[in-house]
């Protein structure tokens, strides 16, 4: 059976599925959607996380991906970084429950472009998104000034030099 929609493609954009070259360097609005435990060839565990722009008139429903290799210092400073960034407090241990609660939970970061590359293999890598910092909530509430005591100012006698050893000033 044959079906003839008799539809007029020649008004379709050409990119109707969407845009992927990078977004703009800047701070964007986003919350993490799912991340899942992986091993890699050289047999490192990391944890990779799925975010979604979900802020902003521009690039809204834009995904970006990163990975943290759990033996590494600066991936797990990153994850520290991100749960401070959902305004969360970091616990202990770095767990399944950890990364569960970050999930939906809103924060804002900064992306910026990475520059493509060409692999071993011949082929390109093309620019891409990077969160290069995430940002520590901002207060909504100004915090009252704590008031300290102020010390009373106390004159305290100084011994002066004496003698010619650096010579007469007024010559």
């Amino acid at each position: 059976m044959s079906e003839d929609f008799h539809i007029d493609l020649t008004g379709v954009e050409d990119n109707a599925g969407g845009s992927f070259e990078p977004i703009p360097n800047g701070t964007y609005r986003l919350q993490a959607e799912d991340w899942e435990q992986k091993v890699s060839q050289a047999n490192n565990k990391y944890i990779k996380v799925q975010y979604r722009i979900c802020g902003g008139e521009n690039y809204v429903n834009r995904v970006l991906w990163e990975n943290f290799t759990l033996n590494n210092n600066v991936s797990l400073s990153r994850i520290k970084a991100w749960v401070v960034a959902t305004g969360g407090k970091p616990g202990e241990y770095l767990n399944k429950e950890l990364l569960d609660g970050l999930i939906f939970q809103e924060f804002d970061a900064k992306i910026e472009i990475e520059k493509g590359n060409a692999r071993d293999d011949g082929t390109f890598w093309p620019d891409s998104n990077k969160i290069t910092s995430f940002l520590r909530p901002k207060m909504t509430e100004a915090m009252p000034a704590k008031k300290e005591p102020v010390a009373e100012a106390t004159t305290q006698k100084m011994s002066t030099a004496t003698g010619n050893a650096i010579g007469n000033w007024d010559e």
